[in-house]
C-alpha cells in the first residue's frame, strides 16, 4: 500500500504542470460563466425558494445528498463562484483520470489538453451553467469512468461498477452513454493487441452485468417516486413492441440535432479525426487490416449511438429538447482523441493526429468564453427591458387593472443574433427573452418588485375594442376589462 502510495505521490509531481494546464482550463472557462451570475433555468426559483427537489423531481438522490453536504444544510442559497470552482475540479479529475486510463497510464500535454472537451463540450455547458447543481452534473461524468482504473482487477472493476453506475443515475442519467462508450473503447483497445480474448470477454461480461444491476437498482428506487409519473415522455420507457421503432427514431434526432446545432467547423473538424482515429487504428493494430477496418468501423459507430446512453428506450426524443441530453456524443469525442493522440512509432500521423485535435480543442473552448460573454450580453438586456416595463407599468397598474396578457416577452439582444449564424446551438444554449415561460416571469418580478403574472393575449382579443394607454418604442399597452394587455414591438 505505501508502494502504490508513493508510485501515485511520483507520478502527480513529474506531471504536476500537466495536471495544472487541465485545472486552469477548467477553472478560466467555468468562473468565466459563473461570473455572468446567470439564474440559468431552475436557478430563478431556487435563488427565491432555496429548494433542492432534486430527489423528488428528479429521482436524483446523489444529488440531493450531495447538495446538502457542500451547502452545510438543506436550504439552497447561491453560493457565487463556490459551485463552478468546484465543478472544475471534479471535471479536471474525470479528465485526468480518463487520459489515465485510455493512455496507458501516461498522462501526456496533448491528450490531456483534449480531454478537457469531456467537460467542456459544447452540450454539457447547460449543465455547467447551472448555478446550484452542476458538481453534481459533473459527478455523473466523474462515476461513469471512475471504475475504469481497476478494468484489469475483476472483484474490484465489477463492485465499483456496479456502484458507480448506480450513483451516476442518482447524480444524472443522461451520462448513462459513457459507462458504455468507455466499455467499448477499452475493448477495442485490447482486441487489436495482443490482449487474451477470454480475458477480454470476460470484462465486458462483468461491465455488462454490473452496468445492468446497477441500472436495475436505480429503476426499483424509481418506483418508490410516485411524482415521476407526472413528467410523462421525460421518464417513460418505450413499450416493447414499441421499443424497435422508438429506438430508431431517437437515434435520427439525436444526430440530426447534433449535426445542426454544429457550427461548420466543428463538423469538419470531427470527421477529420474519425478518419485519421481509423488510420491510426490501422497502422496500430496486431490484426489484419480487414479485420481492423471493421472492427474500428463498427466501433465507432455503436459508441456513438451508445453515447445517447438509456435515453434511446425513452418514448421521446429527448435530444431535441435541450442540449443538456446530448452531451454523451461530445465525451465519446474527446475520448477519440485522447487515444488518437497517445504517442506512436508513426511520427507523420501522430503530429497530424495532434495538430487536428489540438486545433478542434481550442475552437471549442474558446466557444465557451463566447457562450459566456453571449449569455452577459442577454442577462443585460433582459434586465434593461425588465426594468423599463416595470417603470411604465407601475403608471398603468391599479387594482382594476391588475390582469396581464402580452404578445410575447422582451427582445433578444442582437449580439446572440449575430453570434448564431457561427454557432446555431445558442439558440438552444442561452434562455430566449421572448419566451413568455414561467423562469422570465421570475427573472422580471425579482429584478424589478412588480409582482405580476403574465399570460399569452387570447387570439380573440381585438385591439380595435380596447383602450390605448401607453405606447413607445418598445411595445403598446391597452386596457380592456381591468386587463392589460401588452403587444410588445
Amino acid at each position: 500500500m505505501k508502494e502504490e502510495t508513493k508510485k501515485v505521490k511520483k507520478l502527480l509531481y513529474d506531471n504536476r504542470y500537466r495536471l495544472g494546464m487541465v485545472v486552469l482550463i477548467y477553472q478560466s472557462t467555468l468562473i468565466a460563466i459563473g461570473l455572468v451570475n446567470f439564474p440559468y433555468l431552475d436557478d430563478a426559483a431556487r435563488q427565491l425558494n432555496g429548494r433542492t427537489d432534486f430527489a423528488f423531481s428528479y429521482s436524483r438522490w446523489g444529488s440531493e445528498i450531495a447538495s446538502w453536504f457542500v451547502q452545510g444544510s438543506r436550504h439552497l442559497t447561491d453560493l457565487g463562484l463556490t459551485t463552478p470552482i468546484l465543478t472544475g475540479c471534479i471535471l479536471a479529475i474525470t479528465s485526468i483520470l480518463a487520459v489515465y486510463i485510455l493512455n496507458n497510464k501516461k498522462l501526456e500535454w496533448v491528450p490531456l489538453a483534449c480531454s478537457t472537451i469531456i467537460g467542456l463540450n459544447p452540450w454539457f455547458l447547460q449543465c455547467v451553467s447551472f448555478r446550484f447543481d452542476s458538481p453534481y452534473l459533473a459527478l455523473s461524468l466523474f462515476f461513469s469512468i471512475f471504475p475504469f482504473l481497476w478494468w484489469c482487477n475483476k472483484t474490484i472493476f465489477f463492485c465499483l461498477s456496479f456502484f458507480s453506475v448506480f450513483a451516476m443515475c442518482n447524480t444524472y442519467q443522461s451520462s448513462s452513454g459513457i459507462y458504455i462508450v468507455m466499455v467499448l473503447t477499452l475493448g477495442l483497445r485490447d482486441l487489436l493487441s495482443d490482449t487474451n480474448i477470454k480475458e477480454l470477454m470476460r470484462n465486458v461480461l462483468i461491465a455488462a452485468v454490473s452496468y445492468f444491476l446497477g441500472m436495475f437498482l436505480f429503476l426499483f428506487e424509481m418506483r418508490f417516486n410516485p411524482e415521476l409519473s407526472s413528467r410523462g415522455g421525460t421518464t417513460q420507457i418505450a413499450g416493447i413492441f414499441e421499443m424497435p421503432q422508438t429506438i430508431v427514431k431517437n437515434i435520427y434526432n439525436y444526430f440530426g440535432t447534433i449535426l445542426t446545432q454544429s457550427a461548420k467547423i466543428w463538423i469538419v473538424l470531427t470527421a477529420l479525426i474519425f478518419i485519421l482515429f481509423l488510420i491510426k487504428t490501422l497502422f496500430a493494430s496486431q490484426k489484419t487490416s480487414i479485420l481492423t477496418i471493421i472492427i474500428t468501423c463498427l466501433y465507432l459507430v455503436l459508441a456513438a449511438v451508445f453515447s445517447y446512453g438509456v435515453l434511446l428506450v425513452f418514448s421521446e426524443s429527448l435530444a431535441t429538447w435541450n442540449p443538456r441530453y446530448a452531451y454523451g456524443f461530445g465525451v465519446f469525442v474527446a475520448i477519440i482523441m485522447i487515444r488518437l493522440t497517445s504517442k506512436n512509432e508513426f511520427k507523420s500521423i501522430n503530429w497530424v493526429s495532434k495538430g487536428i485535435s489540438l486545433l478542434f480543442t481550442y475552437y471549442l473552448i474558446s466557444f465557451v468564453f463566447t457562450y459566456a460573454v453571449t449569455l452577459e450580453y442577454q442577462k443585460e438586456s433582459l434586465e434593461k427591458q425588465s426594468v423599463i416595463l416595470a417603470t411604465d407599468l407601475k403608471t398603468v397598474l391599479s387594482d382594476e387593472n391588475k390582469n396581464i396578457y402580452m404578445n410575447r416577452f422582451f427582445n433578444e439582444t442582437p449580439i446572440l443574433l449575430n453570434s448564431e449564424i457561427n454557432y446555431p446551438i445558442l439558440r438552444a444554449l442561452i434562455p430566449r427573452n421572448s419566451d413568455l415561460y414561467f423562469i422570465n416571469q421570475i427573472i422580471l418580478n425579482t429584478y424589478t418588485g412588480v409582482g405580476v403574472s403574465i399570460t399569452p393575449i387570447p387570439e380573440e382579443f381585438d385591439q380595435a375594442s380596447a383602450e390605448l394607454v401607453l405606447s413607445n418604442i418598445y411595445y403598446d399597452i391597452y386596457s380592456k376589462d381591468k386587463s392589460l394587455y401588452i403587444f410588445m414591438k
